[in-house]
């Protein structure tokens, strides 16, 4: 996708996301305004979600490249971002149940879904719960190697990561991180890193993508190769040079990734 550009070499600028809130009722019977980002129109609605602490916001440097030829949507999960937390901390399976309800209520039947970090483990078991809603598959640096197989493990690869990245993700994940609450986000990490990942990616029955960047120090390569081979469609797809924020620090290489993928 590389830089910005136009027909006849007229530079034009990439489009703009909106910001739109929809009102969710969670499973707890809570409802929260679901805060997301989105831009472009046409084509499959490419969903894009975030990690850990994290929100939509991580997703502006490759969503800006994605949303020239299609519609994409970012959502901050209840408890992250600019959408308040539900009544208590969600884990997967809750941030899994929630972004299914959003995709409901902003009337999304069908779409190619993307997730990053924790997000793939949300986004894979809303895969194996509803393989109907989700036509196309993307588990970019995903959670959890069990070669690290304790939260402090997790926690450690992701500082080792920090300065790999640009910058600007470090800004961004300040703010995210203060805003979720370390205390919460130990909570999912801990309850996270519980799942048994490898019997459930094997439940997970849709065409999908293992993407990771191979100075990740969080997916492993031998993590991801394995994940890549359990997953009845599986496939893996390795970024040169790319560091766990591949959304972030590496938008090109991501959007490429996923638009050739999710066609």
């Amino acid at each position: 996708m590389g830089a910005v550009g136009g027909h006849g070499g007229v530079a034009y600028a990439p489009p703009v996301p909106e910001d739109l809130w929809t009102p969710v009722e969670l499973g707890s019977g809570t409802t929260v305004r679901v805060h997301h980002r989105e831009a472009g129109r046409g084509g499959r609605p490419l969903v894009l979600v975030h990690g850990l602490g994290m929100s939509g916001r991580s997703m502006r440097p490759a969503m800006a490249l994605l949303a020239r030829s299609r519609r994409v949507l970012a959502p901050d999960l209840p408890g992250y971002g600019r959408t308040r937390g539900a009544s208590r901390t969600l884990g997967v399976p809750g941030l899994s149940d929630a972004l299914e309800r959003w995709l409901d209520a902003v009337g999304l039947p069908e779409v190619d879904l993307v997730g990053h970090s924790l997000g793939a483990q949300v986004v894979a078991d809303l895969a194996r719960r509803r393989p109907e809603r989700v036509a196309r598959l993307v588990l970019c640096g995903p959670t959890r190697d069990p070669s690290a197989p304790t939260w402090v493990g997790q926690a450690w690869r992701l500082l080792l990561d920090a300065p790999r990245e640009r910058p600007g993700l470090l800004l961004v994940a300040v703010t995210d991180y203060l805003r979720a609450g370390p205390l919460a986000m130990v909570s999912v990490l801990r309850h996270a890193i519980r799942r048994p990942e490898e019997q459930a990616m094997g439940e997970v029955d849709v065409p999908t993508l293992v993407l990771r960047g191979s100075r990740d120090p969080v997916a492993g390569q031998q993590w991801c190769e394995d994940l890549a081979a359990v997953l009845p469609q599986g496939r893996l797809q390795v970024v040169p040079g790319g560091a766990h924020g591949l959304n972030f620090s590496s938008p090109d290489e991501f959007a490429d990734a996923v638009a050739g993928f999710c066609r």
